[in-house]
């Protein structure tokens, strides 16, 4: 080629470059400080960036913290990105305000290559209910934003880059745009990068639910469903909503109205939001909140914005009242004494003794063994300190009993890990003696009879898991009294018997899960013993082993265990066992969910009914959390997978609004070992059951009767699932955790009557209950003395103490109640109403009857609805039923059952 032909052609090949650059307009920003970085902005207020305090407004590598609240956000392109988090803080005078960054109008060119569309992209972690990501846009050349403005809301919760994209209008002459952010709290946060002025095709709309969750009281007749769209296009765009089946107890054509799948059109052009209006029931049947799922699909002329096109609509029922007390005794508030400044003390354990007539408190954060007097009459009683006796040189203090003046000590070790003591005092507080124990006595107890002291010895290990004792149950023989007391009449009981046993253990329901992947524990170190109550006739222990979700039972006699028995779950999924599970609703919520609830029981009480020994157990749950093993996980952690086949709606679970706040654990329900998880465990029942002794198997539950009552109730209703937190009530912050968390229970026969006594860690108070018939107790009073609007009156009930007439210093019963957040001890007189009727005739249950039986697999019904408890042979309990009129058979072997009816009913039955 000539070279000037080559220099031609050369010139003109660069100025057609030239010129197609013109005419394709851009202008971007991704915060690289990049000479790409041309849309120039400003950011109100400053740029702040505080690590210490997590207070973040300002250009960043990443944002955000791995963990049980998020994930991570790395720049969606390049090294640096615009990050957030904690906008309400230090720089900000501690004050909510609105942070923007305003980029500068940039003038829309004429013709083919002109800009048509801004983009940004996002990164959004749980923000809350109350905070706000947005953006907004305008199409002219001002300085200031008016006063009037659309904002365009962003999702919360993205945990990815997400991308936005906005047309500009034909005739527009300026393009600017604002990202705006209103937030607080360093567990969540968002980011923002590439910000783009750019010449594209025009993007189809986006359709999405305005929100993931809706709740309408079932009298409202209607619930509306709004779907928006972004990006109008100049076309009409259509969207269907179906139901979604799995997801789901509320029942279409009787609960709500919902015959087909409904199309909503969007005409062209328009940016208004169409709705879904849906026609609801209002029955009469009290019931708990029940939900239906519904779906965006088969979009035309638009698409779906991904993760927005599910939403749960919950109905929440009108009939419930709250549930009847009986009030046949009534507890009345006397006074409550405070043992010193509450964080600095506590009122743990109480003991009381009627021969001196004074109370024995574990302070265990105060470190002191507190000695009160107790006088007065029924209508007033006076608590007065007698002494306060320092555990400094003994230990650290967690638990006290008393019998005829000698008061038992259970002490933990300066060292923890290492062997306890039961140190003996005076009715005075002067010491006597002391014994070596187990590690960690959590708790201690005389027997019935007074020939045994009995401590439960934790033996919980260190942070990193590399000492962890064997948990144990000390015995004392206690026959000589305190004179005849040495090192030789304690008998120390240890699992070891049980370390060839794991499998088989684990196959029965037994939690053993402790240790490190590298060093598992052995069945004699996981298990963790917690609390002990005794028989009657002072011949078998039982001991909660909490974590372990188990009782064992110990001959006292033989110093051997005689058996170890799950306790089973509840499965929140059946009728009489729903659960307000989120904190972030503003309404409570009781409904059921294909969860499950592990016992997990802290204290337990045995009492009789006609012979027969039963326990009552408070299932408080508990989860262990070490540096080495943490098992609580939040349900929406990005770590804990649902299976997709156990769980095809698992994105609505995950909702905050849903079970996304609910703490669970990680070390049960991945039942096929492929990393994620077929069924759902959360910590603690939130209610008591009643377990026959002899044979483990659990006559009754309490479901969700306590938190029915709580959330009823017409003062502390206003408190529901509060924290037992010194500041101020928060209503349902423990609603995502174990809810009312029952802790402490106790057990007295008051006339021809026995009563339980359940103490409610979180909220508060004490419910009690006729269990005459254990099959089926009866609400008798909740009482509660604690502030709704202060952090004040008694919080954290933990020991309870009943205190029969012939041994109260006032001749009324009285109920003791220990405090541990207020540090107070607070006194009930208990008031008895009603005649004595010794000889109340037995019920006689309603004839049961099951067919087809024998089964051959499939439904078998039965000839009224009941509950109760399907065993197998060996009486081991298989099935819980409430109210049911039928059971399925699949999953059941071959053999021999027996349906327990809690009215006393019961039926064998086959199944082949």
């Amino acid at each position: 080629m000539h070279p000037n032909l080559y220099l031609l052609v050369s010139a003109t090949f660069a100025l057609g470059l030239s010129a197609g650059a013109a005419r394709a307009q851009s202008s971007s920003q991704g915060f690289e400080g990049a000479a790409s970085d041309t849309w120039t902005y400003t950011a109100t207020p400053a740029t702040y960036n505080v690590p210490a305090d997590n207070d973040q407004w300002a250009i960043l590598s990443d944002v955000g913290t791995t963990g049980a609240n998020g994930v991570q956000a790395p720049p969606a392109t390049g090294t640096k990105l615009w990050g957030m988090r904690d906008l309400q803080g230090p720089p900000t005078g501690d004050v909510s305000i609105w942070h923007f960054l305003d980029f500068a109008p940039v003038a829309v060119q004429s013709g083919s290559g002109a800009a048509t569309t801004v983009t940004f992209k996002y990164f959004s972690n749980a923000f809350d209910t109350s905070d706000s990501l947005a953006y907004a846009v305008q199409f002219d050349n001002g300085t200031t934003w008016p006063a009037t403005r659309t904002y365009t809301q962003l999702s919360k919760d993205t945990r990815a880059w997400t991308t936005v994209t906005v047309s500009i209008p034909a005739g527009s002459s300026h393009v600017r745009l604002r990202l705006a952010a209103r937030q607080n709290g360093n567990d969540d946060w968002a980011a923002w990068d590439d910000v783009a002025l750019t010449n594209a095709a025009p993007a189809l709309p986006t359709l999405r639910l305005s929100a993931a969750t809706a709740v309408v009281d079932e009298a409202a007749g209607t619930v509306s469903i709004p779907v928006s769209i972004q990006n109008a296009g100049a076309a009409a765009a259509t969207v269907q909503a179906v139901l979604v089946p799995g997801l789901s107890t509320a029942t279409a054509g009787t609960d709500f109205t919902y015959a087909a799948a409904q199309t909503l059109t969007f005409p062209a052009g328009s940016s208004a939001n169409q709705t879904l209006t849906i026609p609801i029931s209002n029955d009469t049947q009290a019931e708990a909140a029940e939900y239906f799922t519904l779906r965006l699909q088969n979009p035309s002329g638009a698409t779906l914005t991904t993760g927005a096109t599910d939403v749960l609509v919950f109905i929440k029922d009108n009939d419930a009242t709250a549930p009847t007390q009986g009030r046949d005794i009534r507890l009345n508030h006397l006074t409550s004494y405070q043992n010193g400044a509450s964080g600095t003390n506590s009122a743990e354990i109480i003991a009381h003794d009627p021969t001196t007539q004074r109370l024995y408190v574990a302070n265990s954060i105060g470190g002191k063994l507190d000695i009160l007097s107790i006088s007065g009459t029924p209508a007033a009683v006076t608590l007065t300190p007698v002494a306060s006796i320092s555990m400094a040189p003994y230990g650290g203090i967690n638990s006290v009993a008393v019998r005829g003046g000698v008061v038992a000590c259970a002490v933990e070790n300066a060292a923890p890990q290492s062997p306890g003591a039961v140190v003996f005092f005076n009715q005075d507080g002067t010491f006597q003696k002391q014994v070596t124990v187990g590690a960690m006595p959590d708790m201690i107890t005389f027997s019935p009879d007074g020939q045994y002291i009995i401590t439960a010895n934790e033996g919980e290990p260190n942070a990193a898991y590399t000492n962890d004792p064997e948990g144990s149950v000390s015995v004392i023989d206690f026959a000589g009294g305190l004179a005849g007391v040495t090192q030789a009449s304690v008998t120390t009981v240890g699992f070891t018997g049980y370390n060839g046993q794991a499998a088989a253990l684990r196959t029965a329901g037994i939690r053993l899960y402790g240790g490190t992947a590298t060093a598992p524990s052995t069945v004699a170190q996981d298990f963790e013993p917690e609390y002990v109550a005794v028989s009657a006739d002072s011949r078998l222990a039982y001991i909660t082993l909490q974590e372990n979700n188990a009782i064992a039972t110990l001959d006292l006699q033989t110093k051997q265990f005689t058996g170890i028995r799950t306790v089973g779950f509840q499965d929140h999924s059946q009728p009489g066992f729903s659960l307000d599970a989120s904190d972030e609703s503003s309404e409570v919520l009781m409904a059921n969910w294909p969860i499950r609830g592990l016992r997990l029981p802290d204290a337990l009480a045995s009492f009789q009914v006609q012979g027969t020994t039963y326990l009552i157990t408070a299932n408080e749950g508990d989860a262990r959390e070490y540096t080495a093993l943490t098992e609580g996980v939040r349900l929406n952690n990005a770590s804990y997978v649902l299976d997709a086949t156990a769980f095809p709606n698992a994105a609505l679970l995950k909702n905050n609004n849903a079970l996304g706040r609910l703490n669970v654990t990680n070390k049960l329900g991945d039942t096929d070992g492929d990393g994620d998880f077929d069924e759902i465990y959360a910590f603690g029942g939130r209610s008591f059951s009643i377990l026959n002794a002899s044979t483990g198997a659990v006559v009754h539950d309490s479901g969700d009767l306590l938190e029915r009552l709580t959330s009823t109730d017409p003062t502390y209703g206003a408190i529901f699932n509060a924290s037992n937190s010194t500041g101020n009530p928060v209503r349902k912050n423990r609603s995502d955790d174990k809810g009312p968390e029952p802790e402490g229970v106790t057990t007295a026969v008051l006339r021809d009557t026995v009563y339980a006594f359940v103490s409610l860690e979180r909220m508060g108070g004490v419910a009690v209950f006729d269990v005459n018939n254990p099959a089926q107790p009866r609400l008798v009073q909740y009482v509660n003395n604690r502030s709704i609007t202060t952090g004040s009156g008694d919080q954290g009930p933990e020991g309870i103490v009943f205190v029969s007439a012939q041994n109260s210093p006032t001749g009324q019963p009285l109920l003791l109640l220990a405090n541990e957040v207020s540090s107070t001890v607070a006194v009930y007189g208990v008031q008895q109403r009603g005649t004595v009727t010794a000889n109340r005739p037995a019920r006689r249950a309603e004839p049961l009857y099951l067919y087809p039986n024998p089964a051959h697999g499939g439904t078998v019904r039965l000839s009224r609805a009941v509950s109760g408890t399907l065993c197998d042979a060996l009486g081991r309990p298989v099935r819980q039923l409430s109210q049911a009129d039928r059971l399925e058979t699949a999953g059941l072997a071959a053999g021999v059952y027996v349906l327990r009816a809690d009215d006393g009913a019961t039926r064998r039955m086959v199944v082949r």
